[in-house]
């Protein structure tokens, strides 16, 4: 019987080493996703807010090369760019299509006056309506040829020029054109 005893004695400490792979696996289950979060989340706040621009330039010298890029065109560039009102996403049903296929555009409309562009942001409105009355009277075959864009960007100036008084629509630029 004394040897019967004994292998009772080594059953408890058999019993001791499966609880340390049950501390192995919640290890793993736990501790591994949780430092892969830290990790992205670092990864995330280095790239957004320590680094800066991607462009590897400070941003000091960043603002201060632009100018030097543009050459000539700094003053006339910028001056032109404050005189630019711009109408975004504008989606139209053109003419003929019952309502199956659409115009997706963005349209700039230069103006001679910086009084100019206050009034067309202030009749925006009414742009978009003249620009709608221009587009829904123009069918598939118009719109997409490109030898009729001209055409139509000198209908679009004259129809919105007509709501401007402090000066006059100078241009009409297209930067998205998208037909569906």
């Amino acid at each position: 019987m004394a040897k019967e005893a004994p292998p009772t004695e080594q059953k408890p400490a058999a019993a001791a080493p499966p609880s340390k792979p049950i501390a192995i696996k919640k290890l793993l289950v736990v501790g591994v996703p949780v430092f892969l979060v830290q990790l992205g989340i670092l990864f995330f706040v280095a790239t957004k807010f320590v680094s800066g621009p991607s462009s590897g330039t400070p941003p000091a010298q960043a603002g201060a090369s632009a100018p030097a890029e543009s050459g000539a065109k700094g003053e006339e560039g910028a001056e032109a760019g404050a005189r630019m009102f711009i109408v975004k996403d504008l989606i139209v049903n053109p003419a003929g299509t019952n309502g199956t296929r659409y115009l997706l555009l963005t349209v700039g409309i230069e103006a001679s006056t910086s009084e100019g562009v206050k009034e067309l942001e202030k009749k925006e409105i009414q742009v978009r309506d003249a620009l709608n009355t221009v587009l829904t009277t123009k069918g598939l075959d118009e719109l997409a040829s490109v030898e009729r864009r001209e055409d139509l960007r000198t209908e679009i100036q004259t129809k919105v020029g007509s709501l401007v008084k402090a000066g006059s629509v100078t241009n009409v630029y297209f930067s998205k054109f998208i037909i569906q």
